[in-house]
């Protein structure tokens, strides 16, 4: 009877992911404008696994298996959840046994694709070696590395349009071949399924993936970056799993932020049976286009790759890049788009207390944010390839990225350094279009570069640098044969004699005094070009198996809690990084033993006690701080009660100011969660940590309060606990405690209420978004694919601008232009007086060969008249310099616009310094007119320039017309 239920329970859990799975392929057509419908799907796998932790009665990768009885859980997923500190396990930071287990997964979906279409399972990340069964049979073992994507094609496995049964086998025992073992490492080898699972088809003429061989998947590069234009090469190789060979045409479509289409790339080729296809494509970008990616403006493009059979769109792959360059250069240290610049951040670990490696795409979005905000611009990954979402995040909020394959101290035989080498392949083919990421780690870390390293990591990108990942107690002192000498300093050890070097890892302490120290003395250099702190936030580590350590099981030094609460150094941070007023005074974690620290950006601190000024003071005068722009202010105040008060000051005015009121006794809790700005998903996917802080009267948090929190919840969720760890009731940690809740399948609204015996409760509630599964749905972003025209005027033998259209006359009767770019697009120049065609001039300058020739009259109006021209808005600059060298240059024009709104003049104003020469541009495009106009698709629209000085020639070199979303 028990089997018969189960029996039940799958079909009716069948048919409802044959419902989802099939709900998500028809919302590709809900997609917005002009984003490309093809055979391509990508759904997320996410929810709805069951799982069993370790050996298992029976064959759990059959059909027929009886899973009723296992946990329902979502993906990312920990084998086990672990308390704070570790279970309080005996284990040496070798970790051969503690964790080191695995676990089954299973789950049955239902593959809407035709028979003729591939189908692949996607994982980004799985610990540490993987197996795979689908429909009871074996597809493959992916042993490698727990810390990189892979991919499994499972075309000949699945049943389309029926249900398969998809069984996955994560397993984290000790592994001799595979890094970080069989070493020690400071960091936990957990286990899992533990980041995102997707399910892909394609046509069989598709996109390969990135990290198949170094010409697969789309790689970006941009070989020239100039201040005002940029050059951007893409490598698409496309593969044809076809018996036949296919006529394959690839359309490249280079997009704006705004989501405009700024340049389109075509080719075509036929492709043989079962062969790739390598399409190499290169434009560029210049003037208004072009935007350059650094951390002050991180601006990206879209790489939007159609791949059509004949005149069919198939397959579609969408990648972002940057235009940013950089290089070493002698007395000024590392250099970013031409600008020195010295890079200040923290090295991060991934895991989280209790859920080890299982992090949500959300919260490595907001770690990445809270650097930022701390004013870091860079992030070294401390030590083994990390989340897709946090590289990401790293490119859209502008933070400089180092990444480093999965090593730690030792290493091991050729089979060991063989899979490390393909880690550290995988992890570059994958990440190498992230403009974030400037260094490749290539060498272990404390013992130096490491050739193999090296060599890999440039023969896959030659274009970013690598480090050495070094110590001052093993190995060479300088880079060796890397770019950069990459060192730990927790001593004050000595800087290298010739090369360039950053420490990647420098001291750290909660009130910053560490931090200044090591920062204010790499800047002192300009050989230094960074100081990267141990480290973002506080982390679980074994203990070591020797007698020299002594430690915790969390580090407690760190920039933010393990939770990812800030610390007082982290507002120090603020204060040297953020351009913005800021002033701080450290809580008592910090201030305390007689001295009240305070951080701030401004000239001076005032800092009064029960509105009595203590002190107006500078910035600490002490030479360890002496290269810091903001060092903090240290006032000599026993602080025994009552409130402080520091005000900024800037020549003597108050800019801001901040009030903090001495702790009391502990009265009431107050609860908020971890990430309020962004969608919280239901399904059990994404998570939420809940922080209790516990505070007194005026609302400051009591640090030193020793409560235990215990947590209740309504609504539509569930606490993250299963009873062993001692999550719940949780602990305080510098006044907060923190507990990690996750959405039921249904969206609604979840309350978190807070107790401890003798405080006021505290409540929080927060609502839940549907999941939704189709990621290209949710991913994609509009594109405005409108034809660019641009024409230039001349007579004849006009010099013809590169990448224009000729418009070349002689006639002044019937002038006319026209473009099937727009259809039947029209467009007529007018005039009392006759006009004048001139060609083959000598101008230099910017867009010298529009300024060169054109056409002009002696009248003081030229109308444009632009016939057939579709509904909508648009925008359209002209050009009007006088070619001539005995003509006056005409630069006070009045322009009448008439169109579907109606008329509307205007004097020209788009240059505020007016040219005076014929033959040269300068640096500056020539004397153009920009005027939005609109379209009712009917209706001719008029442009009439009129000359305001009239004993001067009215001119016309060239046009750009281009759409504009409404």
């Amino acid at each position: 009877m028990e089997k018969k239920i189960s029996i039940h329970i799958l079909k009716t859990i069948v048919l409802f992911l044959s419902i989802s799975v099939t709900s998500a392929i028809a919302q590709n057509n809900e997609l917005p404008e002009g984003y490309p419908i093809t055979d391509r799907t990508k759904t997320n796998l996410n929810v709805g696994w069951k799982f069993h932790l370790g050996e298992v009665s029976g064959t759990p990768e059959a059909i027929d298996f009886d899973d009723s009885k296992w946990e329902k859980v979502s993906v990312p997923h920990t084998l086990q959840l672990v308390s704070y500190e570790m279970d309080s396990i005996g284990e040496s930071w070798v970790q051969k046994k503690y964790l080191r287990d695995f676990g089954w997964y299973r789950k049955t979906i239902v593959v809407k694709a035709k028979p003729s279409e591939k189908v692949f399972l996607e994982f980004e990340g799985v610990h540490n070696v993987t197996e795979l069964w689908v429909n009871g049979k074996k597809v493959g073992t992916h042993e490698i590395n727990g810390y990189i994507p892979f991919h499994f094609d499972i075309s000949n496995y699945v049943k389309f349009n029926q249900a398969n049964l998809i069984v996955v086998k994560a397993d984290n025992r000790f592994n001799e071949t595979i890094s970080p073992d069989p070493h020690r490492s400071d960091y936990v080898k957990f286990g899992g399924l533990y980041r995102d699972v997707y399910l892909v088809t394609t046509n069989k003429l598709h996109v390969s993936y990135n990290w198949e061989k170094f010409d697969a998947g789309v790689h970006i590069t941009t070989p020239t970056v100039n201040k005002r234009n940029g050059t951007v090469s893409i490598k698409t190789t496309v593969t044809n799993e076809n018996s036949t060979p296919k006529k394959c045409k690839i359309e490249t479509r280079i997009i704006n932020a705004k989501g405009y289409v700024l340049k389109k790339i075509t080719q075509s080729i036929n492709i043989a049976p079962n062969s790739d296809y390598t399409f190499r494509q290169t434009s560029g970008l210049e003037d208004e286009d072009f935007r350059l990616w650094s951390p002050d403006t991180p601006y990206l493009y879209r790489v939007n790759s159609v791949i059509y059979d004949e005149e069919k769109a198939v397959d579609f792959v969408e990648n972002s890049f940057g235009f940013r360059t950089f290089k070493l250069v002698k007395g000024k240290g590392f250099v970013l788009n031409g600008e020195p610049i010295f890079l200040i951040g923290v090295n991060r670990h991934q895991n989280y207390p209790n859920i080890g490696d299982a992090v949500p795409n959300s919260f490595h979005y907001n770690e990445a944010l809270q650097y930022k905000k701390a004013g870091m611009n860079i992030i070294r990954l401390s030590h083994y390839t990390q989340d897709d979402a946090f590289i990401k995040a790293c490119d859209e909020l502008g933070v400089l990225v180092y990444e480093e394959p999965p090593t730690w101290i030792e290493w091991g035989d050729d089979v060991w350094f063989s899979k490390l080498e393909s880690a550290t392949r995988t992890m570059i083919r994958n990440h190498r279009n992230h403009p974030s990421i400037i260094f490749w780690g290539a060498g272990i870390n404390h013992r130096g570069p490491v050739p193999r390293m090296q060599y890999v990591a440039k023969e896959e990108d030659p274009f970013r640098l690598t480090a050495s990942a070094s110590s001052p107690w093993n190995g060479i002192l300088n880079a060796g044969i890397t770019d950069v000498y990459a060192t730990m300093d927790y001593r004050r050890t000595e800087f290298t004699e010739s090369d360039f070097e950053m420490v990647m890892e420098h001291g750290s302490s909660p009130n910053a005094e560490v931090n200044q120290f090591h920062i204010s003395r790499y800047k002192g250099s300009k050989q230094n070009i960074a100081a990267i702190a141990w480290l973002g936030a506080d982390y679980n580590h074994l203990l070591p198996n020797d007698d020299r350590w002594t430690r915790d099981y969390m580090t407690n030094y760190a920039v933010l809690s393990s939770y990812r609460v800030p610390k007082p150094v982290y507002y120090w941070y603020q204060s040297e990084l953020i351009k913005s007023p800021i002033v701080h005074i450290a809580d008592e974690t910090a201030s305390k033993n007689g001295k009240v620290r305070v951080y701030s950006n401004c000239q001076e601190v005032a800092l009064y006690h029960n509105r009595k000024l203590i002190g107006i003071q500078k910035p600490d005068n002490d030479i360890t701080k002496v290269n810091l722009d903001h060092p903090s202010y240290t006032f000599l105040f026993n602080w025994k009660e009552g409130t402080l008060r520091a005000e900024g000051l800037n020549n003597g005015q108050k800019i801001t100011e901040h009030i903090r009121k001495k702790e009391g006794k502990p009265h009431h809790i107050e609860v908020n969660y971890n990430i309020n700005d962004q969608p919280f998903y239901a399904g059990g996917s994404d998570i939420r940590l809940a922080h209790a802080y516990v505070v007194d009267k005026n609302g400051e948090v009591v640090t030193s309060a020793t409560h235990n929190i215990q947590f209740t919840i309504s609504g539509d969720g569930n606490i993250i606990d299963n009873g062993k760890i001692n999550a719940n009731p949780a602990r305080l940690y510098n006044g907060v405690a923190s507990i990690y809740i996750k959405a039921n399948d249904t969206p609604g609204s979840i309350t978190v209420t807070a107790k401890s015996k003798g405080l006021q409760n505290g409540s929080a509630t927060i609502s839940t978004s549907k999941f939704n599964p189709n990621e290209i749905q949710k991913n994609a972003k509009p594109i405005f694919d409108y034809p660019i025209v641009k024409a230039d005027i001349g007579g004849e033998k006009q010099l013809v601008q590169h990448e224009w259209l000729p418009w070349t006359g002689k006639s002044d009767k019937d002038i006319i232009f026209k473009s099937k770019l727009y259809g039947e697009l029209e467009i007529k120049v007018n005039s009392n007086d006759s006009i004048k065609w001139h060609g083959n001039s000598s101008v230099s300058g910017e867009l010298g060969f529009i300024a060169s020739d054109g056409l002009y009259t002696k009248d003081e109006k030229l109308i444009l008249e632009i016939s057939n021209l579709k509904k909508g808005n648009y925008c359209i600059e002209t050009y009007h310099h006088a070619a001539k060298k005995n003509t006056k240059i005409t630069n006070e024009i009045e322009v009448v616009i008439t169109d579907a709104n109606g008329k509307m003049i205007k004097k020209a104003d788009d240059h505020i310094v007016a040219y005076y020469n014929n033959e040269t541009t300068g640096e500056r495009k020539p004397l153009f007119i920009r005027s939005n106009i609109s379209s009712d698709g009917k209706t001719p629209i008029n442009l009439e320039f009129k000359n305001l000085k009239k004993d001067r020639d009215l001119w016309l070199n060239g046009l750009v017309l281009k759409q504009r979303s409404n």
